[in-house]
């Protein structure tokens, strides 16, 4: 059903304080009544095709080149981490209202409360609940836990419902604890420490935890004992990257006050977060998939893997883009272009170029070769969400590595249908990506996105439904133009925290 929108100067000031145009909001509209265009799967990537796996042999020498020449490189490690726990503590919000309500407790609720001695946060909040006049260790024995939910959740206690995930303590070390924010940089430590022996690590973060922010990052870089020179920088999301949401007829949606509703366009919206960063190596990584000093081993070996090929193909493909560069190629050069870029970059290469002229073919690998670069870590699939690795076609007919997430396949088509489902490997979002060109200029990374690879999501507003539209995901559309491997990494290095228990799990303790 096709509707107008009329905006008026209140609206018109509204969206601009946004740093967006009535013609972005109209493009948006447009958006939510025709909706995106499902992928196209052509096949799973796999360890036959798509999906590397080196040997150990190779991976120690991989691991080694990264270690040797790390020092040559700008590197950095980008965090996004502007997300809140709620969806963490989810389970605890449900055991207030059934505590209130004399409904059962939930399973999540009761494993956490059952075992709640054995969380890093365990002394802060029994502190906490001391200064409110609370024992709780006799809350317990009498199975009293609304105050202990709480003092875990409110801002007169520990406040993690509002916190960000970065904040919260994951980990003891029996003497002290570490936040996931402390964990991300002491792994950093340990693997992207770039020219200058500097670890530069970026967080994404949301403005109204700015002071927590700096106050934690202080306290973390005066307990550091390295040699390493630790440089913590931030970013917001930007609010020009919001959409606007609709009702279930793709009208824009009110508050109670009259005001249009906006919302955060997902993770693809950190792209100009990302585009930032100077340096040229970046690896990008979730802020909850973290484990304590003693489970680190693998995924340090992994990460340096990853950098270690990411260093060996740019390598290839910069020496590549100077010879084109230059323009004096002999044809027996291009064809060998052609093959690498064909058969270890999954190229589509058109059958007419074979037999084309130099000149074709010159243009063609230029413009092939002349893009940022990813590596990216797959998992084999052994029942955990996410993402998987597909060679998927394009609105042009190209068919390239994706990373693509479920909801961007039409699951009513059969044929795609099973095509999704015979993934072996998930995504982990363990990236190392490369963002210079060959002179050292930095690309323009929004040039590479794919903005029909968005997708509308159905969320909730004060008790309705409501629309909401995701940018193209960051390691999705937002990357689908760079030039993409991907590697197999175990299932060691992926350890995520979606709700609280997961901190009970063996990799954290």
């Amino acid at each position: 059903m096709k509707t107008k929108s009329t905006f008026s100067k209140d609206d018109i000031r509204q969206i601009e304080e946004h740093g967006l145009t009535v013609a972005e909001i109209e493009n948006q509209l447009a958006g939510f009544r025709q909706g995106f265009p499902p992928a196209k799967l052509i096949e799973a990537a796999t360890v036959k095709r798509g999906v590397i796996s080196f040997s150990e042999k190779q991976q120690e020498s991989l691991a080694g080149d990264f270690d040797e020449c790390s020092h040559d490189y700008l590197m950095a490690k980008f965090v996004p981490a502007s997300g809140a726990a709620t969806r963490m503590f989810k389970d605890l919000f449900a055991a207030v209202e059934a505590i209130q309500n004399k409904w059962d407790m939930p399973v999540g609720a009761a494993k956490f409360l059952s075992h709640i001695k054995e969380f890093a946060f365990y002394g802060e909040l029994k502190e906490v609940m001391k200064k409110r006049g609370e024992d709780i260790e006799k809350l317990i024995e009498k199975k009293d836990y609304l105050p202990i939910l709480d003092a875990v959740l409110n801002s007169d206690g520990l406040n993690f419902g509002a916190e960000p995930k970065a904040f919260i303590p994951f980990h003891d070390y029996k003497k002290f604890s570490r936040t996931a924010f402390e964990e991300q940089i002491y792994e950093g430590i340990a693997h992207a420490v770039g020219s200058n022996k500097t670890l530069n690590i970026h967080f994404t973060i949301s403005p109204e935890h700015l002071k927590e922010f700096k106050l934690l990052s202080k306290s973390v870089l005066a307990g550091i004992n390295s040699e390493v020179t630790v440089k913590i920088t931030h970013s917001f999301q930007q609010k020009s990257t919001d959409t606007i949401a609709v009702d279930m007829n793709n009208v824009p949606v009110r508050n109670k006050n009259g005001k249009l509703v906006f919302r955060p366009g997902g993770h693809g919206a950190l792209l100009k977060n990302l585009h930032s960063i100077k340096e040229e190596m970046v690896f990008l990584k979730n802020i909850d998939n973290i484990v304590p000093d003693k489970h680190r081993a693998d995924t340090i070996l992994f990460k340096k893997v990853l950098g270690g090929y990411l260093m060996q193909l740019v390598n290839e493909i910069h020496s590549f883009l100077i010879m084109l560069d230059d323009g004096n190629v002999e044809d027996q050069d291009l064809n060998g272009m052609l093959d690498f870029a064909e058969e270890k970059l999954y190229a589509s290469i058109p059958d007419w170029l074979r037999e084309s002229d130099p000149l074709e073919k010159m243009d063609f690998l230029f413009e092939f070769f002349n893009r940022p670069v990813r590596v990216c870590g797959m998992v084999k699939n052994e029942g955990e969400p996410g993402g998987g690795p597909f060679f998927v076609e394009d609105s042009y007919g190209t068919i390239s590595l994706q990373i693509v997430e479920s909801s961007q396949v039409d699951t009513k088509d059969e044929k795609q249908k099973k095509i999704l489902y015979s993934a072996t490997h998930f995504n982990p979002v363990d990236l190392v990506c490369w963002k210079n060109d060959f002179c050292g200029q930095p690309f323009n990374l929004m040039d590479f996105s794919d903005p029909e690879t968005g997708f509308i999501a159905i969320k909730s507003f004060e008790g309705r439904d409501i629309k909401a539209m995701e940018l193209p995901g960051l390691w999705n559309g937002a990357m689908a133009n760079w030039i993409t491997l991907f590697v197999e990494v175990p299932l060691s290095t992926f350890n995520p925290v979606k709700e609280i228990n997961d901190l009970l799990r063996e990799k954290h303790r």
